[in-house]
């Protein structure tokens, strides 16, 4: 219960001046260190001091076993042209960042925030003599300019992002000092410094360098726009710069100065490779004055599929990571070659509540669909039908265990009713739960049938690259045609599922469950209320809750429009303590509606650490909200020579 213990005695205000991580660092006098390339550089007259080079009070980073040595490359890899390892493992560099164990957000590049008591107003103090990886000033300036030009440009951004907008109002970003900002919000926005901690936050930093994207931006370079239109093959500025600055291509810009560890060379476009190095300007260093990172390089093969991501790990070709290689379906052959390849193991520990969660739309088109899988007695009943252990044996290969979709045990939100109600086998209780949703008729077939005299059938959505969820989907099949109910797994992309949502054409879904740790069910609740479109479990009034005027939206049932309240106040709250108080009564109902049939917890999953490489933690979290591996702080790995 460690996890909830720290949480409940943190709130969000205590991110203030008290936490300088850096300031006063006492090694100063003792002088700073870099890595011999760059002494070379020094030396010959091309590049300043590293003196010079670093803040006036750099961040000074703790490595988890020892002071490092520099060299070497890190060799990791991904596949498509569109994938985020790539932000995940060089580009976790914010204001505030997550802490190695996920349990507060730090300060990073910002040396302290302070927030005011009703989380309307935040403000930055900047590292003093930061500079970009072009050796420009990064200071309050650049916020503004993002703030100004970016965020509220219209054209740039036709609606801000719902974590910078509070009060029907982008948040307003105001200049203090030249290291010091405020960020104000005309309501409250308790979430504020969370999301900044997540991939989101990548956004604001992006589009920051104005002494770079002035270029590209219409009202700065009226007179060279269209050339450089032009020479992009864009259709306007408009696009030009998103390109600039938006995921992924702002990894395809070998030209965009970054706070970053490492410095593109190679581009995150149509190559085979990508490769970073080492950022002359990095703004940390470790406890002995070593300005960061310690290897030279990281290169990312871009591969065709996760089965050649594998088959590279198993041959000694990738140094650490556990993205694509961390399946259960991949685990066997991962942990049969670690002394052939020369790697260990680190426990890849997922955020996730679930396996596999299975969703049927409650606000289906169909009027016969929609009230069946609006009946809570139908869900318990398909899920007492489940054989969840022999689901595990099958599938998991004995490592999960049952549970429902909620927060893991050991987190402040856990709550045990949640997690294991309805969990029991029982093809007696199934029928009769059935019976008691009014499905007592059955056709030639021995399927249900519905009032209106058809067989009640529909497909559950599961994605084509995730084979360990069709396959459970084809077992689950077969226990609900054993009590009569017609369900088809529909193995589909990405981009096809994601559609039916939007427009509430799904009938049902089978998808990994988010939410297990706190501040994923508090960032990303997805599933545990009608949040968005992708809560598949009512798609319609997801949309709702997004913008009541979408023509695919439907008006939410009563508890769902108490629960979306209680979310408002979940964001607007000032601390951590009232934002888990509102989720508490906000989950409260999520298990009295019983929306989401849960499977199995997922199993802790694996990943893959060269032996000779140290200050990687045993245990990382996995997922996108935690960017796995950024917080676990990548710039003080190295390797043992």
């Amino acid at each position: 219960m460690q996890h909830a213990r720290i949480l409940r005695r943190q709130v969000v205000s205590t991110i203030a001046a008290a936490i300088l991580i850096g300031a006063g660092w006492a090694g100063a006098a003792l002088g700073f260190q870099e890595a011999p390339e760059l002494k070379a550089l020094v030396d010959a007259g091309k590049l300043p001091l590293v003196e010079k080079r670093l803040p006036k009070e750099p961040l000074v980073l703790t490595p988890l076993e020892s002071v490092g040595a520099y060299g070497g490359t890190w060799r990791t890899a991904t596949f498509g042209g569109g994938d985020s390892e790539i932000e995940r493992s060089i580009g976790y560099t914010r204001l505030v960042r997550w802490n190695p164990e996920w349990t507060e957000v730090i300060p990073d590049i910002a040396k302290s925030v302070e927030v005011n008591a009703n989380a309307t107003e935040y403000t930055f103090t900047l590292r003093e003599g930061t500079r970009w990886s072009d050796g420009e000033p990064f200071t309050a300036d650049d916020l503004v300019w993002w703030n100004e030009n970016v965020l509220r440009n219209t054209k740039i951004t036709p609606a801000a992002p719902d974590w910078l907008t509070a009060g029907g109002e982008p948040v307003k970003v105001e200049k203090l000092a030249d290291d010091k900002v405020v960020f104000k919000f005309a309501a409250p926005n308790g979430l504020f410094l969370m999301n900044m901690a997540t991939v989101r936050g990548s956004d604001i930093l992006a589009a920051a360098p104005a002494h770079y994207l002035k270029q590209f931006h219409k009202d700065f370079n009226p007179d060279g726009i269209d050339a450089l239109v032009k020479a992009a093959g864009a259709t306007d500025w408009v696009q030009l710069f998103n390109n600039k600055i938006g995921f992924p291509g702002r990894w395809r810009d070998l030209g965009r100065p970054t706070l970053d560890a490492w410095v593109l060379t190679a581009p995150y476009n149509g190559t085979t490779q990508v490769v970073a190095e080492r950022n002359p300007y990095y703004a940390k260093v470790d406890t002995s004055g070593n300005q960061l990172p310690y290897f030279d390089r990281i290169t990312i093969d871009v591969m065709q599929d996760t089965q050649a991501i594998i088959l590279k790990a198993i041959s000694g070709e990738i140094d650490m990571q556990n993205r694509f290689i961390e399946t259960t379906d991949a685990r066997t052959v991962i942990v049969q070659n670690q002394q052939k390849a020369g790697y260990g193991l680190f426990i890849a520990r997922p955020a996730w509540s679930n396996a596999l969660l299975i969703t049927l739309n409650q606000t289906h088109k169909n009027p016969a669909l929609r009230a069946v899988f609006s009946n809570k007695d139908f869900r318990i009943g398909l899920s007492y039908a489940i054989n969840r252990e022999e689901l595990n044996q099958l599938i998991y290969a004995g490592q999960a265990k049952p549970y429902q979709a909620a927060p893991r045990e050991g987190t402040a939100l856990y709550d045990e009713k949640m997690a294991t109600q309805y969990l029991e086998y029982n093809v007696d209780l199934a029928n009769q739960y059935l019976d008691k949703a009014g499905l007592t008729k059955k056709d030639g077939e021995g399927y249900r049938v519905g009032q209106d005299g058809k067989r009640i059938t529909f497909a559950i959505d599961a994605l084509t690259g995730s084979p360990i969820q069709v396959d459970a989907l084809e077992l689950i099949q077969r226990y609900w045609r054993a009590v009569g109910i017609d369900m088809q797994p529909r193995p589909a992309e990405r981009s096809l599922i994601f559609s039916r949502l939007q427009n509430n054409d799904n009938d049902g879904l089978g998808w990994v469950g988010g939410g297990g740790y706190d501040f994923l069910g508090l960032l990303d609740p997805k599933w545990y209320f009608p949040h968005e479109y992708e809560s598949s479990f009512a798609t319609a009034w997801g949309l709702y809750y997004q913008n009541p005027k979408d023509p695919n939206a439907q008006e939410p049932s009563p508890a769902a429009k108490k629960q979306m309240d209680l979310y408002r106040q979940v964001q607007e709250a000032p601390t951590l303590e009232k934002q888990l108080e509102a989720m508490k009564e906000l989950l409260a109902i999520t298990r009295d509606e019983f929306y989401v049939i849960g499977t199995n917890l997922e199993p802790d999953r694996v990943g893959i650490v060269k032996t000779n490489m140290h200050n990687v933690p045993k245990v990382i979290p996995s997922t996108s909200f935690y960017m796995t591996p950024g917080p676990a702080k990548p710039e003080t790995f190295y390797y043992q020579q």
